[in-house]
């Protein structure tokens, strides 16, 4: 990393999840481990929809002129 500063943050980080998690017991962690899966899959179906609109050709928009009609 650039700077130390950010990588002592993240190992402590890393070290304070690792200690609030080795009181969770092992089957809570499976379903936290598969919560996250499930939304990180869940954001991936939003962006990959939002590139498929992105992919569609743009329909085509032709300005049209109005004339007022007489009362």
């Amino acid at each position: 990393m650039k700077y130390k500063w950010m990588e002592h943050l993240a190992q402590a980080w890393d070290a304070f999840i690792e200690e609030m998690f080795s009181f969770v017991p092992e089957e809570t962690k499976t379903h936290v481990r598969n919560a996250r899966k499930e939304m990180l899959l869940a954001l991936k179906s939003i962006i990959e929809k939002r590139i498929e609109e992105l992919e569609k050709p743009k329909k085509e928009i032709k300005k049209v002129k109005v004339e007022k009609a007489e009362a």
